[in-house]
């Protein structure tokens, strides 16, 4: 049973934002917990993400949790190791996750995501709200990574990806494409199309031994090792906000 939308009147919310600022996730993964019908509602499943609530008045239930926002706002960097499965959600992969990294008391998940065998830089937050503008196109956060590949990087595999490759979903273009090495490069972007990168050089022939990310806007790893965290700094996060 679906419980009905509640029609605007001030108090009332959408759910997944309401989710969102309880921390469960960025608001379009909570979208897709409610279609996935991990939500209830005064103990009715939901799972149109449309439906608003009023957050004082009703309760919401999230796998069997009990959500409301948060007392305080955690902000981590993380430097993942490669073999660390990014999720907070029930997967089929088996292995650790970056929950298991990072001990805190604070739900708190991660702001788009690295796959398994790629390491470096991920942020985690119980901030839903700033997940979204960070993790949304539309505000062309900068990401940097630095690639090693199987075989040698001749020119034109330059030259084709700085012009742009085609994929199933569209063109795969880079904001820069800097070689480093006779295998290695470094490739800035601002788009977060499911494993862009390696799909982009599969699609020229061009296998990927290492994948890191080394910059999200403009915090970067510095020294910390890897499968080691750290909090933001204050003005870190000012920064991220206001940006």
């Amino acid at each position: 049973m679906n419980v009905p939308p509640q029609k605007p009147d001030g108090k009332s919310e959408k759910l997944a934002k309401f989710m969102a600022r309880c921390g469960v996730a960025s608001r379009r993964v909570c979208e897709q917990y409610i279609r996935a019908r991990w939500v209830e509602v005064d103990g009715e499943i939901v799972a149109t993400p449309e439906t608003r609530i009023i957050p004082d008045q009703q309760k919401v239930v999230v796998r069997g949790k009990l959500i409301a926002p948060p007392d305080t706002f955690r902000y981590i960097l993380l430097n993942k190791p490669t073999g660390i499965i990014c999720t907070c959600k029930p997967s089929r992969e088996k292995g650790k996750t970056i929950l298991d990294l990072v001990t805190v008391s604070e739900r708190v998940f991660p702001v788009g995501r690295l796959d398994k065998n790629t390491s470096g830089l991920i942020l985690l937050t119980n901030d839903g709200e700033l997940a979204q503008r960070l993790t949304h196109p539309s505000f062309g956060k900068e990401k940097e990574y630095l690639i090693t590949t199987k075989r040698p990087l001749g020119e034109d595999d330059l030259e084709k990806l700085r012009k742009g490759v085609q994929l199933e979903e569209g063109l795969s273009r880079f904001r820069s494409v800097q070689k480093l090495g006779e295998n290695s490069l470094k490739i800035v972007m601002t788009e977060g199309r499911n494993r862009q990168i390696r799909r982009t050089l599969e699609a020229l022939h061009m296998p990927i031994k290492t994948l890191h990310r080394t910059r999200f806007g403009d915090l970067t790893l510095s020294e910390l090792p890897r499968g080691k965290w750290r909090d933001l700094t204050l003005e870190e996060i000012e920064r991220l906000k206001s940006e």
